[in-house]
């Protein structure tokens, strides 16, 4: 019996970093997402028009929420297209509070050991323990829920704050760009999952986004986009299928 093949481009849902400085409009863009659904880590959707959940305070309470999205689409009666994670750096913390000690929950997401003198350098026997723990809960856990929402047929957005970073290029030499806000030991895997990272910016009210990277910021796509384009100008459904038609 042969090798499975598949030949051919393979369409699949959207994968998005959407990543720029507060109050460039990056929420308010990705309700313009695809009948999306925003899980809330940051608790600053008051005033955007969208489909939330409630704050989402750990880690349990996450995988809850994507065990119920995955459960409606394996039964046929899924509600919604986009899942929207605002915001990811928010969402890396929680990740980050359990990685380090600083909080342990029940199976029921009830916290049961609250440590806030735990630290990544101290956890799990320290050296630098803390750390691997954490990469290890977003490249086997985080990333593979996400994975599954994909393959189930949601796209997914990743909203992120934006710093400037180290970032290390495909050369080895480290340069400073203007990067998602997440934390650097797992910045690079979440970049590399992301078939698009886009940068917006609000220059005096026009808003923008930057479609590829360069060496001051960090963006890039599979669609083969290029240069900027003017959000209001745009419609985002159709720039992820790699098209820049007005709206």
């Amino acid at each position: 019996m042969g090798i499975p093949v598949i030949t051919g481009v393979t369409p699949t849902a959207p994968k998005l970093i959407l990543h720029g400085l507060s109050g460039a409009g990056k929420s308010t863009l990705a309700a313009k997402l695809k009948n999306p659904i925003f899980l809330d880590f940051e608790g600053g959707l008051n005033y955007i028009d969208c489909v939330r959940t409630p704050l989402i305070k750990n880690d349990v309470a996450f995988g809850m929420v994507v065990a119920s999205l995955l459960n409606d689409a394996k039964a046929g009666k899924r509600e919604y297209d986009t899942v929207v994670i605002d915001s990811i750096d928010w969402a890396v913390r929680l990740f980050e509070e359990v990685a380090s000690g600083v909080i342990e929950t029940d199976n029921k997401g009830v916290v049961i050991k609250k440590d806030l003198k735990s630290t990544l350098n101290k956890a799990n026997g320290g050296y630098g323990g803390g750390s691997v723990h954490l990469v290890n809960i977003v490249r086997s856990d985080f990333l593979p829920r996400l994975s599954s929402l994909v393959e189930a047929g949601y796209g997914v957005c990743l909203i992120a704050h934006s710093e400037r970073k180290s970032i290390m290029d495909a050369e080895g030499i480290d340069t400073d760009r203007i990067a998602p806000k997440i934390h650097d030991k797992v910045v690079d895997p979440f970049i590399e999952w992301a078939d698009d990272v886009f940068y917006m910016k609000n220059d005096n009210g026009v808003r923008t986004l930057v479609l590829e990277g360069d060496s001051n910021i960090l963006a890039k796509n599979r669609q083969g986009l290029t240069g900027e384009v003017n959000v209001d100008e745009i419609d985002i459904n159709e720039l992820l299928t790699g098209k820049k038609g007005k709206k």
